[in-house]
């Protein structure tokens, strides 16, 4: 059975501006036959946690050989190299800001290339929109069967940012941050199951949460589950703990922000 290749997108473009249309049309007048899946337009400017959070919640629901496009670029225009990373099932097409970081973390990486042979860009390249004349041809390219060698050379020294750590505090107790707060309001903490096997084995449960001074024992399975404005925890979609309030953003009942450090007590 035919099918044709998938490339994904995710800036901090927006739909208000044409941004998000331009680098469409450049992939679709390289590779015609390519699928784009928009996953999010909607990262904050220049927030490069919040993209690489955003791609790990949907890159690994695509199928094998998906082209994951990534332009989250404050530094466009800049020294700093575009890249493809490869990975057994996928290659990631963006700038090296550390926007893979999460990638990085989560999968075992192949190769890494710089993106140096202009032959492939489209001309003129603007200085202030590569996502458009260089990461846009060279996600078409690599989805249309360009081998990704052609591209340029292999590095190791590509960026990766510091992502909020998971660590041991006590016999019964670890501490993270919340690395990201959805639209909903839920706090999605950088603390996951595998963290309680691997930081504290033994056989161990959560059974509260510690943030902004204030205390959280309510532990549920889905939403539905809770009273109504009642503030819980559960493990989420992500596979991280988060922090939610039915009905309501707990993110402003609890005056939480991306960054806040929380402490998780298990029983």
């Amino acid at each position: 059975m035919r099918t044709d290749p998938i490339i994904t997108f995710t800036s901090d473009f927006g739909r208000r501006e044409p941004y998000v249309g331009a680098v469409h049309g450049a992939i679709l007048s390289v590779c015609p036959k390519a699928r784009i899946v928009d996953i999010s337009h909607e990262i904050p400017p220049h927030e490069i946690l919040e993209g690489a959070f955003t791609l790990l919640g949907a890159y690994s629901c695509f199928p094998a050989h998906t082209v994951h496009l990534v332009v989250v670029d404050p530094s466009v225009g800049s020294k700093r190299r575009g890249i493809v990373v490869c990975t057994n099932r996928y290659r990631f097409v963006g700038p090296d800001n550390g926007i893979f970081s999460m990638i990085y973390q989560r999968e075992e990486v192949g190769k890494v290339i710089s993106i140096e042979s202009e032959a492939y860009f489209r001309k003129p390249v603007s200085p202030t929109f590569h996502g458009r004349d260089i990461f846009g041809p060279v996600a078409a390219q690599l989805a249309c069967g360009t081998d990704v060698s052609d591209f340029g050379p292999e590095v190791r020294d590509y960026q990766q940012i510091d992502l909020p750590s998971t660590h041991k505090t006590g016999e019964t107790s670890l501490e993270g941050a919340i690395l990201h707060i959805d639209r909903f309001g839920n706090a999605i903490t950088s603390i996951s199951p595998k963290d309680l096997r691997s930081l504290l084995p033994g056989e161990t449960r959560p059974r509260s949460f510690a943030v902004g001074g204030q205390e959280i024992t309510a532990h549920y399975r889905y939403y539905a589950e809770a009273d109504r404005d009642e503030v819980f925890f559960l493990q989420g979609s992500s596979g991280y703990y988060e922090i939610a309030a039915q009905g309501k953003s707990a993110a402003f009942l609890l005056n939480l922000a991306v960054g806040a450090r929380v402490e998780l007590e298990v029983i």
